[in-house]
């Protein structure tokens, strides 16, 4: 005469990554008590690492009459579980074994199937795109006295607006804050450079030509500065922005039918 069994699906669960059980599922499922099954894993001749890799304990809070306490409960994974039951016998056993080695392949199974997602590496800077802003780093600093430290801090400006650090390589997704910080540092040089191209006139024809004090005269550079221009250099700013422009949109639009030659920092 053969057996019938009634098999329910066993509990299995996925946590962290892994298809796994638990004491209590198991003890419900096979019909032991679940202190029972607490003492044959705690008592699994197996090694250290075994034991970590595939048991962890947990306790939860449950209530038992009118009364709150803790109880300890073991989640294990499905090594863990073919290890525990291992001492399980009869037919009974055997049909609930197979019925939960089962449910843990399907549980696999249904894990392996949900794609992984893989963030894509941000695409950097080509040797082109560094060519074109080095050129425009160049144009920055270009004619100053100490023109290697205004490049210096400028790739340094560059760095700081974007969050990546010296000597990692911008990326792509960056360039339109780099387009804009070019703008803002292309307006700080080009005030900076007018006021000293008209300071220099200025010493020439007034000191120099005409004889004036010169503490006055450069008095009033000093103050010329910090901010006074004249018109003519602001039609000056004005002529050079289209070029500038241009350049900057170069930059931009990653157009690489002109390279420059210039080192990068």
């Amino acid at each position: 005469m053969i057996t019938q069994f009634t098999i329910l699906t066993p509990k299995v669960t996925i946590c962290n990554g892994k298809a796994t059980t638990t004491s209590q599922a198991v003890a419900t499922y096979f019909g032991k008590l679940h202190k029972h099954v607490i003492a044959k894993i705690e008592s699994l001749d197996c090694s250290r690492e075994f034991a970590s890799a595939n048991f962890s304990a947990h306790v939860e809070n449950i209530r038992a009459g009118a009364v709150n306490r803790d109880s300890k409960y073991y989640q294990m994974t499905k090594d863990g579980f073919v290890f525990l039951v291992m001492g399980f016998t009869g037919k009974k056993a055997a049909a609930f074994k197979e019925a939960y080695i089962t449910e843990f392949n399907r549980m696999e199974a249904e894990l392996s199937s949900v794609p992984k997602y893989h963030p894509q590496s941000p695409e950097l800077l080509s040797h082109d795109d560094l060519s074109n802003l080095t050129r425009l780093v160049w144009c920055m600093s270009n004619g100053f006295h100490f023109n290697q430290s205004w490049s210096n801090a400028i790739w340094y400006a560059l760095r700081q607006v974007t969050g990546i650090p010296s000597p990692q390589r911008f990326e792509v997704q960056k360039i339109p804050l780099l387009a804009e910080e070019c703008r803002r540092i292309y307006m700080i040089t080009n005030q900076f450079k007018n006021v000293i191209f008209e300071a220099e006139k200025q010493v020439i024809r007034r000191c120099l030509r005409k004889r004036e004090n010169a503490e006055r005269v450069i008095s009033e550079m000093q103050q010329s500065l910090e901010g006074a221009a004249q018109s003519n250099v602001s039609t000056l700013n004005s002529t050079l922005a289209q070029w500038e422009e241009r350049e900057i949109n170069l930059f931009a639009q990653r157009s690489h039918n002109r390279v420059a030659h210039h080192s990068s920092y």
